[in-house]
């Protein structure tokens, strides 16, 4: 036991309907320590956190705020949410199942001072009551290795747990936005600017639509969706954007919240591509984007960036954009600054997780061989285009790699996709 003179105090409190509709101490504490971390995300919020809990799909596992107390001042919390996952859906092949565990909510914890005593009783915590509940796992998606949370799981990870990481560790790109955007686009040189300019003119007249109010988020939904149904990444991994009560109830909550930074991008009034994004404590999370595939020669994600980052910065210009995990050039062309980051599965030490973890190892092995093998072969763009286009044939330089990493190619886990340079309207 710590000394009972400033001792840290753990708590785990189910996330109830006391929380849900703000009767409980809990969630004034955890709104408090949301709105004081500089580094929190707006998913870490507690109304939009409610949509995501209230929303997941039935599981023995419950929603749960775990917190640190000192003195009768709550110091941190972490929020957890239900997640059930497919074997196959993390790399696996051949037999699959379910996986039904806990997942950390905006990926970190929120403390008002970054303590790492704090972070460290927030972590030892977490995965006690990982095991209690008897949860598979715990997911922390996207987590930055610069963050305290990366640094503490690394230095106290108890023994015997085990981690996976089925995209392994990749490049997280941000842009520090300049205060004008001239002053951002003169690091591009004079010919990428003239090349940014003849790509966006071949799309004739084009618009970009920022979505913010309450008042947008059903038709922006609805755009998104007509859009999603067309892009590769539905094809692949399935449906991106449902247009379903959770995703409305959430922009809704991320608008009347203020947090909420969308785009549509229109060429000749036909909207061809969305970007889903929120923003707060100075920061632009690129979330989601999605484009028609049948306009894929001409990139019209990264045109629709192009104007994006000009809005970005002569409209409540946020200090950072970030592009979030995953990797691409396009990303690395427009970013200022870099990171490393992935997603982490722990596991604790069950008899049914010591055949998974080494199940899903081996699977992603398989695939890392079979990735060097069509490396080596030449073939990594061929595959790349049969498996996003069917086979649909780029003209130079087209853009391949538009999105979030969770949403590349089983065979692009880790690499970097070819793209041209390509952005907006200096």
């Amino acid at each position: 036991m710590l000394p009972s003179a400033g001792r840290l105090l753990p708590f785990v409190d189910p996330v109830d309907q006391a929380v849900a509709t703000h009767q409980s101490r809990r969630y004034w504490d955890w709104l408090r320590l949301y709105e004081t971390d500089a580094t929190a995300c707006p998913f870490q919020h507690p109304d939009v956190a409610m949509v995501d809990i209230q929303h997941a799909a039935p599981s023995r596992q419950q929603a749960a705020l775990i917190g640190i107390d000192r003195d009768g001042e709550c110091l941190g919390v972490a929020a957890l949410a239900p997640k059930t996952v497919s074997t196959k859906r993390i790399g696996g092949f051949g037999p699959d199942w379910q996986l039904r565990g806990l997942r950390l909510i905006g990926n970190g914890c929120l403390q008002q001072h970054a303590d790492p005593l704090v972070t460290r009783e927030l972590l030892r915590t977490t995965l006690a009551h990982i095991t209690q509940s008897s949860a598979a796992f715990l997911l922390i998606e996207d987590l930055d290795a610069q963050s305290p949370l990366s640094t503490v799981l690394e230095q106290c990870l108890p023994r015997g747990w085990m981690t996976f990481r089925h995209a392994g560790v990749q490049p997280r790109r941000r842009i520090q936005l300049a205060d004008t955007p001239d002053k951002y686009w003169s690091k591009f040189s004079g010919k990428t600017r003239s090349t940014f300019r003849r790509k966006l003119k071949k799309f004739g007249q084009t618009r970009l639509e920022r979505i913010t109010e309450i008042d947008q988020v059903s038709g922006f939904l609805a755009a998104a969706h007509a859009i999603s149904q067309q892009t590769w990444q539905t094809r692949q991994f399935g449906l991106r954007v449902r247009n379903d009560d959770c995703e409305l109830e959430q922009l809704t909550t991320l608008a009347r919240l203020g947090l909420l930074r969308c785009y549509l991008w229109h060429v000749n009034d036909e909207p061809v591509a969305f970007t889903i994004g929120n923003q707060d404590h100075g920061c632009f999370h690129y979330e989601e984007v999605g484009y028609v595939t049948a306009h894929a020669r001409n990139s019209p994600g990264q045109m629709m960036l192009l104007q994006m980052i000009d809005d970005l910065i002569l409209h409540e210009r946020p200090e950072w954009f970030d592009f979030g995990g995953g990797d691409a050039d396009y990303k690395q062309l427009f970013a200022t600054h870099d990171s490393q980051s992935g997603t982490v599965w722990l596991f604790p030490p069950t008899a049914s997780n010591h055949f998974t973890v080494p199940y899903l190892r081996g699977c992603h092995a398989v695939r890392n061989l079979a990735r060097k093998w069509i490396g080596d072969a030449g073939l990594t763009s061929r595959f790349r285009q049969l498996v996003r286009y069917g086979g649909l044939p780029p003209s130079p330089g087209a853009s391949l790699g538009e999105g979030r990493g969770e949403g590349a190619s089983a065979f692009d886990s880790g690499a970097t996709q070819n793209e041209e340079p390509k952005a907006p309207s200096p």
